[in-house]
């Protein structure tokens, strides 16, 4: 498990000078669709809907909730791909279960797999600040550790709101920082933030695989008992010239968590 970055109060002065604090982002309200996807999930567990009954049509669920019929159906599009209901032309929505699936696959087959957000996820930020790092990272970030990067620490939930599957650890380099003010205000991944705001191309993706025992603030933050075995993808996402842009550690609990790789040989 790689170490978090040093706080500004463990520097020496000299040091501290050089770091623009930046207040605690506020945590955004999910989304109108997923406000409804909880609704409509609450009516299902209670019986409302039950299993094997169908859900309203859009245009009825868009009146009750005074919402467009996009986000409507952005909000049943969390409930089908959750497991919780089924969709069918011409047959309407079924409800096919109380309780949504909680198992996170990704799937990789190209780089630009890594870049897409699952639809059915939200990530609550924690903090996001620019920091001083220490030695300890000097490896993780290829040596480059002069300056302030921008440090964003957040949580990902699957469709159950009540049940955190990831924890993310994220460095920016200096040079990409701006992207704090969009932090929480945005659904597009970082690298792709990046890409658009800075006109920087993501070159290469590398990827390393750990299993850990989850422990301290990460095992609070996920709300699993100290010692939960914990599954850790860390990617270094490079630029031209092998610059190094951005870095993710994302920490799995176990049983959350599925990934899937496929691999082709080139045609000799």
């Amino acid at each position: 498990m790689f170490d978090v970055a040093e706080s500004a109060s463990k520097l020496p002065p000299s040091s501290q000078k050089n770091i623009t604090p930046a207040p605690r982002p506020k945590k955004t309200e999910p989304p109108r669709y997923r406000q409804i996807y909880e609704d409509l999930l609450s009516d299902i567990r209670s019986g409302h809907y039950p299993v094997g009954s169908l859900l309203p049509p859009e245009l009825l669920i868009s009146s009750k909730y005074r919402a467009s019929r996009h986000t409507v159906r952005e909000a049943v599009k969390l409930l089908s791909n959750a497991g919780v209901v089924s969709r069918r032309a011409g047959h309407g929505t079924r409800v096919e279960a109380t309780e949504p699936a909680t198992q996170y696959t990704q799937q990789i087959s190209k780089l630009s797999d890594l870049f897409n957000y699952i639809d059915n996820a939200t990530l609550l930020v924690e903090s996001a600040k620019n920091v001083r790092v220490g030695t300890k990272l000097f490896k993780l970030l290829d040596g480059d550790i002069k300056h302030s990067w921008l440090n964003i620490v957040a949580v990902k939930f699957l469709v159950d709101q009540r049940s955190p599957v990831a924890h993310s650890q994220v460095y920016v380099h200096p040079d990409y920082s701006g992207v704090r003010a969009d932090v929480g205000k945005t659904t597009l991944p970082l690298s792709m933030l990046i890409e658009k705001k800075y006109s920087q191309k993501i070159i290469e993706v590398m990827q390393e695989f750990s299993a850990t025992p989850i422990e301290g603030d990460i095992a609070k933050l996920l709300k699993t008992k100290a010692g939960t075995p914990g599954l850790v993808i860390t990617r270094k996402y490079y630029g031209e010239q092998k610059r190094l842009i951005l870095v993710t550690i994302t920490t799995f609990l176990y049983k959350k968590m599925k990934y899937s790789m496929s691999l082709r040989f080139d045609a000799s």
